[in-house]
């Protein structure tokens, strides 16, 4: 299978030295392009192989393309890179969308879009998991410095790992000032609003706090 918790970290070490414009070894990126285009999708059963598979590719594919497309200062250089870049991943087409939105997302339409992610006849409908977890948002890393931090998933400890990851998002990103009644959170909980459920900005002892959004910045990090 896919070495996809060793592609995250490589990748993340390939951005900083890009970004440090250090020598970045492009033929082990090919390579690991190649294996991705053939790796066999159907080894992902459970929903924590799944997520710990697609959340490591997902972020290590946000750092090639931070490479490949030159982006120097700020993922606004290249606005509609989670839509239209593509790469191959088990004889599928993959943008950074259909990972989140598609197949993570269980197929639920980004803020920006009037249509689902995958139609009706889409086979990659077959890759989507069972349930959609929240704390994914806590795990997908779009390559801007408000981002979530990127850590690095393995199915055997998927649990501990996303519940390590939300406690430190929302340590730093969700801000609650009970005395006067006013929550400052990361605009993560009002893009993603609906996956939250009943918890968070949806919680109903916040339903009276006034609720403002962090100023999001997309500089490279």
């Amino acid at each position: 299978m896919f070495q996809h918790k060793k592609f995250s970290q490589d990748l993340k070490i390939f951005k900083a030295q890009y970004l440090n414009q250090e020598k970045v070894d492009q033929a082990l990126i090919q390579q690991y392009l190649e294996d991705l285009a053939k790796v066999d999708l159907s080894q992902l059963q459970s929903d924590s192989a799944k997520i710990a598979f697609w959340v490591n590719v997902y972020n290590g594919l946000t750092n090639y393309w931070v490479i490949k497309k030159g982006i120097k200062k700020s993922m606004l250089e290249k606005p509609f890179l989670v839509m239209f870049s593509k790469v191959t991943i088990g004889g599928h087409r993959f943008s950074l969308d259909d990972i989140e939105h598609g197949v993570l997302r269980k197929n639920r339409r980004s803020l920006y879009k009037l249509c689902k992610q995958f139609s009706k006849r889409d086979p990659r409908r077959a890759l989507m998991v069972e349930h959609l977890d929240y704390r994914i948002h806590f795990a997908l890393n779009c390559g801007a410095k408000s981002c979530p931090a990127i850590a690095f998933y393995k199915e055997e400890l998927l649990e501990q790992q996303l519940q390590i990851a939300e406690e430190s998002f929302i340590e730093q990103e969700f801000l609650v000032n009970d005395a006067e009644k006013i929550l400052a959170c990361s605009k993560i909980f009002w893009l993603y609003k609906k996956d939250f459920d009943q918890i968070y900005v949806n919680d109903s002892q916040y339903k009276d706090y006034k609720i403002t959004y962090l100023k999001y910045d997309f500089s490279v990090h």
